[in-house]
């Protein structure tokens, strides 16, 4: 649901669909008008703020205009302090995402070799991811830039960090955010199976070789849960993560209910993650590109339900995508609005005439008719050092 903020609305006002004061507690069903004395009520409970799937209604244009403003302003007030917040946390971004990587290997190796693998390191760091995102809803913008250079390691944890903002969308309790995280982190372990010279080849893999990859998830499955007595519901992610809803992955074509709810969530994040990663055979893949791919296989792959929620808290344009607008200024994916994928907050780097704008300036596609995205970009073709675009807009907010 939509927040809004009560000292925004005015008498008068109806949503498209029901209000709320909370999830549990309606306010005014689809339609009907919200009078003074259910603001003044509002005002007098101290509830700041109330929850709507549907859009705001006014009778006058001149009411809703000063809503849309004041809402829009709200918006990249509150967005603009969680940018900065979240850019102060990449050195934490950096440090626990190489630590985790060094805990994957060591787990993933001593399993390899049956040399004694524990995965306390392991749950520790699920823990860890969990908090920072959640803590951090936006140090996913850091991601894409993190996985393009990928390999086993790097590519789970990439696909931890989505799924803990997956999870939050779809009401996963903490706990269970954590063991989905765990699972994931674990899920590609039998990848160490499979040799080197085939994960390196640029040419079309041959059938043999095709069998070999085929086999991973079950090298995985039998290692997590044989060796490191992994419970099934973790270990199972590692088995079912390449099959498809309709029953055409592998290596067992389940379909639909018959894969675990976690695997429903690593399916998605495990193939968003792999096409935007560079590969022997191809250059990486932009987030926008990777996200219409899903939307187009989603017809078959992916669970309906999780593909759209992945939609609606990443757009389109996923967070962190780099792109063009109409207008000519160049910026970065921020927010995502949801049930309006195309509409999303953008953090304006460059100008029409690609000159970084003197004060920090965000586009809310929402409320600017006239501005549309034109095109999704790489930041090295625009001439863009995120890092330092990131110590930049620190120094222009104070």
């Amino acid at each position: 649901m939509t927040r809004y903020q009560v000292k925004l609305l005015r008498p008068g006002v109806s949503f498209t669909k029901p209000v709320y004061i909370d999830p549990t507690n309606m306010l005014a069903a689809a339609n009907v008008i919200v009078t003074q004395s259910d603001l003044d009520r509002l005002t007098k409970w101290k509830i700041d703020e109330v929850l709507s799937d549907g859009e705001p209604v006014y009778a006058s244009k001149k009411d809703e205009a000063v809503f849309m403003d004041g809402q829009q302003k709200l918006d990249i007030e509150n967005i603009k302090k969680e940018l900065k917040n979240v850019i102060k946390t990449k050195a934490s971004f950096n440090s626990l995402t190489s630590a985790t990587e060094a805990a994957l290997k060591n787990f993933y190796e001593r399993l390899n070799s049956n040399n004694n693998p524990v995965s306390n390191d392991v749950r520790s760091k699920a823990e860890e991811i969990t908090n920072l995102v959640t803590d951090n809803p936006l140090i996913v913008l850091f991601v894409a830039e993190y996985i393009v250079d990928t390999n086993i390691y790097r590519h789970v944890v990439a696909s931890s960090i989505y799924a803990v903002r997956l999870g939050v969308a779809l009401d996963f309790s903490r706990p269970k955010i954590v063991e989905l995280v765990f699972a994931i982190l674990l899920m590609d372990v039998g990848m160490l199976k499979v040799p080197q010279p085939i994960l390196d080849k640029a040419e079309k893999l041959n059938e043999t070789e095709l069998q070999i990859i085929h086999a991973h998830p079950v090298h995985g499955y039998q290692m997590l849960t044989q060796i490191a007595k992994i419970k099934n519901t973790i270990a199972s992610v590692a088995l079912q993560h390449q099959e498809h809803f309709d029953g055409s992955g592998y290596p067992r074509k389940i379909k639909g209910a018959e894969m675990s709810e976690y695997t429903r969530v690593a399916s998605i994040i495990d193939s968003f993650c792999a096409i935007i990663s560079r590969k022997p055979y191809r250059k990486n893949r932009l987030p926008y590109d990777a996200m219409k791919e899903l939307l187009t296989l989603g017809i078959y792959r992916y669970d309906p339900v999780y593909l759209k929620t992945f939609l609606d808290s990443h757009a389109i344009y996923p967070l962190g995508s780099i792109v063009e607008l109409s207008d000519g200024t160049t910026g970065m994916v921020v927010y995502a609005v949801k049930g309006k994928p195309m509409r999303p907050v953008i953090w304006i780097l460059r100008d029409a005439k690609n000159q970084r704008p003197a004060k920090v300036e965000f586009a809310h596609l929402l409320y600017a008719a006239d501005k549309f995205i034109s095109k999704a970009k790489y930041p090295e073709d625009v001439g863009l050092n995120l890092d330092l675009e990131y110590e930049q807009l620190l120094k222009q907010i104070g």
